[in-house]
């Protein structure tokens, strides 16, 4: 356990292959990119508080003295984060003159407030003094969707393509962003078959149907209108990138390769589409292939920092410590806009076994960065595996002190660094201390009594477990907990049945309850029985441990040869396994 796992942050692990863990991999083709809040139109340069700037603000107005006046007070209130009064003096503004520049002003500063009947007044005031301006259409369709008037929709998305033809990408794009997020998918998909751009077979259009399909994980509809678009634009970038992460993602990695290869060697081809090969490169472990695509891209974008991330990455891999360094404080030097360099540092640092550099970089990773839990858990780790574990708890009742709110997530985390270094003892009088400010939490009581277990005291794991019990009488965890504990540790093998089998009722098929209701019936004597649940424990999950407990039971029904057949499998998956090879000693083997 680490803190990423406690907090819910990703780590960079051990070095199977960084660029799985980097925070460039391919994303799931069911998310509609999420983009910026929703665009506000612009008409005008930024407005000043100042008189003589008022021209600029809304441009060619004959300003009368009440226009000045509430134009002017509007801009002020504003700029002192009052949009509220903003927007009204605005909608005074606007009903004074017909002007298509301050209806839109006070469109822009009525969006502000996210009040959607300012805003659509505002429209509508808009709409009355400039009836072809495509941007009124448009802003409408948000406030449609969440309205539930989807059958409207289509009309204002066709009229404001109709008017602005040259911005139908944008329009498009915006569109399903905010469907993704405010429309069930039926709904949604429906209004996108409305188009006339959709009925039109426009491939843009159909692209972005199919990314709205695949957001829905409609994957078949999404492939047929990537097909579609495809074959009007057989080079449309985007739709090739995304049918080939969709074709990644459902195991055809050499397809998706195969289709985006020959886009990629093109010279003229976009940015994006060669960096989704490079990175698909990358997750089918072909690091030389990836390594090639991205310095290619490097040579022509010296100061893109994703690909300069991404060469570090390879770099890391490869254990070219030098270039990571060179590259990863590059990014300093283009900015880091991901603020990624100190961690990724202190990571090549840590690989390289420098590790007072490590601690240094890893300390410098500030707490409001994504990758601060990350950082954290190596910092202390370090010190903790580097004769430095004093130091290490005194950090970690630091940050607890820091930032309460986390207190129980940076109990649990010291409580697993004490029980891996053999101190459980400490770790049990720890959340002991933790309990006491923290009573009757589920966790803590959890966490005490996984560390009671490890010192053989199967009195304090019962009660800590029974008590959660009284807190929460369907905890399923701890119902298999104590009753795979009841059942392995002592004779109580009926009681935990019951266990078990409560478990199993609150979550059928969870392969380690039914691993817990195998062994029970292991130790009963029920050898048929103990088979079948073990069996469906390791169909449902491969795990080392259920491998160790199916071939004991199959050793005892005298099937000595295929018992050993399990044995191995569970070792390939994990060869250091404990309990693999003290099942497998007991059987002098």
């Amino acid at each position: 356990m680490d803190l990423s796992q406690v907090i819910g942050s990703s780590v960079l692990s051990p070095m199977r292959f960084v660029w799985l863990l980097s925070s460039l991999l391919l994303t799931a083709c069911s998310t509609v990119p999420q983009q910026t809040a929703e665009q506000e139109p612009v008409v005008s340069s930024a407005p000043s508080a100042e008189t003589e700037d008022i021209n600029e603000a809304v441009p060619s107005l004959p300003l009368t003295a009440d226009l000045t006046y509430l134009i002017l007070t509007a801009e002020i209130a504003k700029q002192r984060g009052d949009v509220f009064g903003a927007a009204d003096l605005y909608e005074r503004a606007a009903e004074i003159i017909d002007s298509p520049k301050l209806a839109s002003r006070a469109t822009e500063i009525a969006n502000l407030t996210r009040d959607g009947n300012r805003i659509n007044k505002a429209l509508n005031r808009w709409s009355d003094v400039d009836p072809d301006d495509a941007n009124i259409y448009f802003l409408r369709v948000p406030f449609l969707l969440i309205q539930g008037q989807y059958q409207a929709v289509p009309a204002a998305v066709n009229k404001a393509l109709s008017l602005e033809p040259e911005k139908k990408d944008f329009f498009l794009s915006r569109l399903t962003e905010n469907m993704g997020k405010l429309v069930r998918a039926d709904d949604a998909l429906a209004i996108m078959a409305e188009l006339d751009a959709v009925k039109q077979q426009d491939p843009e259009a159909l692209y972005q149907y199919a990314r709205l399909a695949a957001h829905y994980q409609r994957d078949d509809l999404a492939l047929s209108l990537l097909d579609q678009t495809l074959a009007i634009q057989k080079d449309h970038s985007d739709a090739l990138i995304l049918k080939a992460k969709m074709w990644h993602q459902s195991g055809k990695s050499d397809a998706a390769i195969a289709l985006l290869k020959p886009a990629a060697e093109k010279d003229d081809t976009s940015t994006a589409l060669r960096f989704t090969y490079g990175q698909l490169l990358g997750e089918t472990d072909d690091i030389d292939g990836a390594q090639a695509v991205f310095e290619a891209l490097y040579a022509d974008y010296p100061y893109e920092a994703d690909v300069i991330f991404s060469l570090g990455i390879i770099s890391i891999g490869q254990q070219d410590f030098d270039r990571a360094r060179t590259l990863f404080n590059r990014l300093f030097t283009v900015g880091d806009p991901k603020q990624q360099a100190s961690y990724f540092l202190g990571v090549t640092e840590k690989e390289a076994g420098n590790i007072t550099e490590a601690l240094s970089w890893f300390d410098a990773v500030p707490e409001n960065n994504p990758r601060y839990q990350a950082a954290q858990t190596h910092y202390v780790t370090l010190l903790a595996d580097n004769g430095a574990l004093p130091k290490a708890r005194l950090h970690l009742a630091e940050l607890r002190a820091a930032s309460p709110e986390k207190a129980v997530q940076y109990y649990l985390f010291e409580s697993s660094l004490l029980q891996e270094r053999q101190q459980q003892h400490t770790a049990y009088e720890l959340l002991t201390e933790a309990l006491s400010e923290h009573p009757d939490n589920i966790d803590l009581l959890y966490g005490r009594a996984m560390a009671a277990e490890t010192m053989d005291r199967i009195d304090l794991l019962e009660q800590d477990l029974r008590h959660i019990l009284t807190l929460e009488p369907e905890h399923a965890q701890t119902l298999n907990a104590l009753g795979y504990t009841l059942t392995d540790r002592t004779d109580r093998h009926q009681e935990a049945l019951v266990l078990i089998n409560q478990a199993l009722a609150i979550s059928p098929n969870d392969p380690f309850y039914l691993d817990s209701l195998g062994w029970a019936y292991y130790r009963l004597g029920d050898l048929e029985k103990a088979t079948q649940y073990l069996r469906q424990a390791v169909d449902i999950q491969n795990d080392p441990e259920f491998l160790a407990h199916l071939g004991e039971v199959i050793w005892q029904q005298g099937k000595q040869r295929e018992a050993q057949k399990v044995w191995q499998q569970g070792l390939e998956l994990d060869e250091d396994n404990e309990l693999l090879h003290d099942t497998m000693k007991r059987f002098g083997l």
